[in-house]
């Protein structure tokens, strides 16, 4: 099959961004071709991801995938100012469907990928799937500048790919059970194993010697919900010697680093930039733990899955008992495949990565157990031959319906 695939994509960060990317390679190690039409290439310095110019050719752009990206050439300006992402993406989606005759459109997160993917259906007469995330249906949804638009496109799209989580709040909408797809993602277990290579951060580090200290990872955006001024503080008052690695950016990174350096912990800390999905398992893997303390967050449907990468890297797993409570994911044990603390008790997180710190041999023993955990209910070929057969099945219905329209004419 030949699919027309519009969404973020490296070097946009994030978890959309991460799923379309290890989707992709899946489908095009299958034989599909897969062509990628995304905004990547204009996404501002705070959100954007360090690719070496060496995983252009390789990682990049893996076997049967062409990213195709909008730019800002030209000239664009009009008043009110704003960069037109939706019409330049439904413009490109349609001149790559019709350069390379692709079949179908799998568009991922509604604004603005799906809305333009839709604008390519219309134009192109392509069936198209739409994929939503947690803040689509948490919060845009809910706004007035687009709950009409949402809704409309809710009920021409061909099929909506949901999560479990958000299949009530899209029935009670009207949506009619048969449009909806419920297919949980899954983690490649073969990338993300316990035998990956570690990041070297020797690069990052101006020389310091790190190559024995335990590190205690947080990947992510910088922000006052993921609880990063509680994981500094308690980091603070732990004086063994470790370094605190963030792999981060974002708006807020100034005051972090000057939180940081408040609270006396800069020699101890290192940040390094956003880094692409095909990297993030050997960041896991240099790792003694990876620490996410997300509370108070105001979209009840966002899942993050880098848990589930730290699981299946087999590494030492940190979760606020908050989002902990919210994932629900089946079959862990706290205590034993992961940890869980309540991240506004300062002294209890403090003494949790003392002991991971002290202790290498009890974050080892919690890591295998995650790994053993992730190899049991992460199916990841599963969930490939699923989206395969969706594919499939809808480009037979748009077959169908394609020959009973012919035929009335």
């Amino acid at each position: 099959m030949k699919i027309c695939l519009i969404g973020k994509y490296p070097p946009i960060e994030g978890g959309a961004s991460s799923k379309v990317y290890w989707l992709a390679k899946a489908l095009g190690e299958k034989g599909h071709e897969i062509h990628v039409v995304t905004n990547a290439g204009e996404v501002e310095k705070n959100y954007r991801e360090e690719i070496d110019a060496d995983d252009l050719d390789s990682d990049y752009q893996p076997k049967n995938v062409f990213v195709h990206s909008t730019d800002s050439s030209g000239d664009l300006r009009h008043i009110p100012y704003t960069n037109p992402y939706l019409a330049k993406l439904a413009t490109l989606a349609i001149n790559v469907i019709k350069e390379y005759n692709l079949q179908l459109i799998d568009s991922w997160y509604i604004l603005p990928y799906a809305i333009s993917g839709f604008l390519a259906k219309v134009v192109t007469g392509r069936p198209q799937i739409m994929r939503h995330e947690g803040s689509d249906i948490g919060r845009l949804l809910e706004l007035p500048h687009f709950k009409t638009l949402f809704l409309s496109l809710f009920e021409r799209v061909d099929k909506i790919i949901t999560y479990p989580n958000s299949m009530e709040k899209l029935l009670s909408l009207g949506i009619a059970e048969s449009k909806l797809f419920c297919n949980r993602v899954s983690i490649d277990t073969k990338a993300f194993n316990p035998k990956v290579r570690p990041l070297d951060l020797s690069k990052y580090t101006n020389r310091r010697v790190i190559d024995s200290l335990p590190v205690i990872t947080y990947i992510g955006k910088i922000s006052a919900v993921k609880g990063i001024y509680e994981l500094v503080e308690a980091a603070s008052k732990i004086k063994k010697d470790f370094l605190l690695l963030f792999v981060s950016q974002g708006s807020g990174l100034g005051w972090i680093k000057r939180y940081i350096r408040d609270k006396g912990l800069a020699r101890k800390t290192l940040f390094i930039n956003f880094l692409p999905p095909w990297k993030i398992p050997s960041i896991i893997k240099r790792s003694d733990c990876v620490i996410m303390l997300e509370r108070d967050s105001p979209i009840v449907q966002h899942k993050p899955i880098l848990f589930r990468e730290v699981m299946a890297v087999g590494k030492c797993l940190v979760l606020s008992s908050e989002l902990y409570n919210k994932l629900n994911f089946p079959y862990l044990s706290e205590g034993r495949d992961l940890i869980v603390v309540n991240s506004r008790e300062i002294h209890a997180l403090r003494e949790t990565i003392e002991r991971i710190i002290k202790v290498p041999i009890y974050a080892k023993k919690i890591g295998r157990h995650a790994r053993l955990v992730s190899v049991r209910v992460e199916r990841f070929d599963e969930y490939v031959n699923d989206n395969i057969h969706l594919y499939e099945e809808l480009l037979k219905s748009h077959k169908r319906q394609s020959e009973y329209e012919r035929k009335k004419l």
